[in-house]
């Protein structure tokens, strides 16, 4: 990968998770990490990050929209998707949080199949609109404009009077020790209210989200079912997950 690749990708990476680690961006680049502090000091210098120690920082702080979201590690997600769509069994009751993974999930659900959809994404239930046999119930709500997605206690009601087959699940991250975690404390307990109100929990998770702790807990580790991702199940990253008796695909 040339140099003015790896700076386009650590500064979409920076805007959208608002840090990147060095360590981690020397994984993902496959180049060592004396290479990616030159890249970080030059980015720096040019006053488009902040370098800190062990990695960077934006310069802003404005968060990234739902449509710039729903672009990042698309290529990731639609992997993470066709996985997942193999889960969905006819006449199940789904709930799906507002995850941009999920969006590619429900734009290839098959349109033979006959299932009920519950969510509270805004752009999800737009997408199902297109399926002919799915029926969705959208659960209304304070509407959070950037993500896109109905929030509040009018929402955890709602959810905890559903019963349902499956819950697909995005994340902010997961982590063998801490479990799901979030960076937004009414989409935890949100999730939290899915959980509960779920058979089987599947989560899914691109490869920069596992081992990846935000501020609010949402369930342990041992509380999901799957995990759906888009690396090889075999990849040593996931054997502790593996461990915990967690279904990987």
């Amino acid at each position: 990968m040339l140099k003015e690749e790896r700076h386009h990708y650590i500064l979409d990476k920076i805007k959208l998770n608002r840090k990147v680690l060095s360590s981690n961006l020397s994984t993902e680049l496959h180049v060592s990490e004396d290479t990616i502090r030159r890249d970080l000091n030059e980015l720096s210098l040019n006053g488009l990050i902040k370098k800190v120690h062990g990695g960077a920082l934006p310069i802003d702080n404005k968060a990234p929209s739902y449509e710039e979201r729903s672009n990042y590690n698309l290529e990731e997600k639609n992997i993470i998707a066709k996985k997942a769509v193999k889960l969905i069994k006819e006449g199940q009751v789904i709930i799906m949080s507002g995850s941009t993974t999920n969006l590619q999930l429900a734009k290839i659900i098959p349109s033979d199949i006959n299932a009920t959809i519950y969510t509270y994404s805004l752009p999800i239930a737009i997408q199902l609109t297109e399926h002919p046999s799915i029926e969705i119930i959208f659960i209304g709500g304070k509407l959070n404009k950037p993500a896109q997605v109905t929030v509040g206690l009018d929402v955890v009601a709602s959810i905890s009077q559903l019963r349902a087959d499956l819950c697909f699940m995005g994340t902010g991250g997961i982590d063998i020790i801490k479990g799901m975690t979030e960076p937004n404390w009414e989409v935890s307990h949100i999730k939290k209210s899915m959980i509960e109100a779920s058979d089987q929990v599947i989560v899914l998770c691109t490869n920069n989200k596992i081992n990846e702790v935000k501020r609010y807990p949402v369930i342990p580790i041992n509380n999901i079912n799957t995990i759906v991702t888009d690396i090889k199940p075999d990849s040593q990253i996931l054997q502790p997950y593996q461990e915990k008796g967690i279904n990987i695909l």
